[in-house]
């Protein structure tokens, strides 16, 4: 999980977002192990605790819709 300077100034502000990012993974259960990697996006930093985990959300979704189409897991290609 990366959150860099540029996208949070404030290290409290890189260590909400990754704080949340965990919790919101260790709520998924995505069925068997996967490594994830997340990076954090410009604005991250100034987005709200709500617009967080909406946003996660709409990523957990995504990640579990590719999952049951590719049967596997794995990338075949851009999604």
């Amino acid at each position: 999980m990366v959150v860099g300077k540029r996208h949070a100034k404030r290290a409290v502000d890189r260590n909400r977002i990754r704080r949340q990012v965990r919790e919101s993974f260790r709520q998924r259960s995505l069925g068997r192990p996967f490594d994830v990697v997340i990076l954090a996006r410009p604005g991250a930093g100034a987005c709200t605790k709500q617009m967080l985990a909406e946003s996660l959300e709409q990523l957990w979704a995504r990640l579990e819709q590719h999952i049951q189409d590719n049967g596997d897991g794995r990338s075949r290609g851009r999604s």
